[in-house]
């Protein structure tokens, strides 16, 4: 799987983008949309003309909904 970074505006440095999913703007540009690794908040990456390409099959973006979870005693379960 290819790592995408984007600019986390809360911490102000470039992190890992979690779950990121393409989205088309108005304009016509597309875009990745995903989570900060760090601190959970939205990041947006504009990308270009072309649809963009995420290579992560079903299986591990099904893994990934699983994975990413907290339990009740603070680590990943």
């Amino acid at each position: 799987m290819s790592v995408i970074e984007a600019y986390d505006m809360k911490i102000r440095k470039k992190v890992v983008m979690k779950n990121p999913q393409p989205y088309l703007m108005k304009n016509g540009i597309w875009a990745l949309k995903g989570t900060s690794t760090e601190t959970g908040i939205r990041l947006f990456r504009i990308v270009g003309k072309t649809k963009p390409k995420i290579n992560q099959s079903k299986f591990e973006a099904f893994k990934n909904l699983f994975t990413s979870r907290h339990c009740e005693c603070e680590k990943i379960c």
